[in-house]
């Protein structure tokens, strides 16, 4: 009896030690359950960006990725005043605007403008010879202040000559009469069978062979063109009309 009380209380013991060194189960962290809200919004969409082909608000690029230069604005500059009017270039191209006067004489034609100074002179005829204007003859041809020119080979020629008979080639150079040429600038074209110039000269030169110009004065003139390219050439027509200074 004695023996099965101690092998009980051994067991009891044994038991005991062998649960001391057991680690303990720790006990489970409770949870709380967060409730979802019923009402949520829809994400927002990434907005799409165009590409620079696509956006018609992009700057047009080169192949190399360089910013193309902006078209430069025409400069006018040479052919406006300070007024804004068309101001007088010699260029061999009569602009609209460019004269303030012009006279028809069918297949000669000429256009003109003054100030305080000078004579803004166009002439041009259907020729591929010469062209000229007299101004102010006494009779016939005698007396006149000619502008005489004619283009030969792309090279523009030019006179400023004095009528010293009636008729005929009686026009020669005022240098050769003792004066000066007075034709302070000049530029003469041929093209399309027309031989067209435009000159500026003094209102005044103070040559004999120049009669001195007045503004808003009136005064006769000559027009004439010929077939040839020679400054004694006869002509093949020729008209009269009046030049009106501004």
């Amino acid at each position: 009896m004695r023996t099965r009380n101690a092998f009980v209380a051994g067991g009891l013991v044994m038991a005991l030690l062998l649960g001391a060194c057991q680690t303990p189960t720790s006990a489970p962290t409770p949870t709380t359950e967060i409730a979802q809200p019923t009402n949520t919004l829809s994400p927002l969409p990434t907005p799409t960006v165009a590409s620079v082909e696509e956006s018609p608000l992009a700057t047009p690029q080169t192949q190399d990725n360089e910013q193309l230069s902006p078209v430069p604005t025409p400069d006018l500059s040479s052919t406006v005043d300070d007024q804004g009017a068309i101001a007088w270039v010699a260029n061999g191209v009569v602009t609209e605007g460019e004269y303030a006067s012009q006279a028809d004489f069918g297949d000669i034609r000429l256009w003109w403008s003054n100030d305080d100074t000078y004579l803004y002179l166009a002439m041009e005829g259907d020729t591929a010879g010469w062209v000229a204007v007299g101004i102010d003859p006494d009779q016939g041809m005698q007396g006149a202040n000619y502008v005489f020119g004619y283009v030969e080979n792309d090279e523009a020629m030019i006179w400023d000559a004095y009528g010293t008979a009636r008729t005929g080639p009686n026009h020669p150079p005022d240098e050769d009469l003792g004066g000066t040429h007075d034709i302070v600038e000049f530029v003469g074209v041929e093209e399309d069978g027309v031989t067209r110039f435009e000159a500026k000269l003094p209102l005044e030169s103070g040559d004999q062979y120049d009669k001195a110009l007045t503004p808003g004065e009136s005064y006769p003139i000559i027009v004439a063109i010929g077939g040839e390219d020679s400054f004694s050439a006869y002509h093949l027509r020729y008209d009269r009309g009046e030049l009106t200074l501004q």
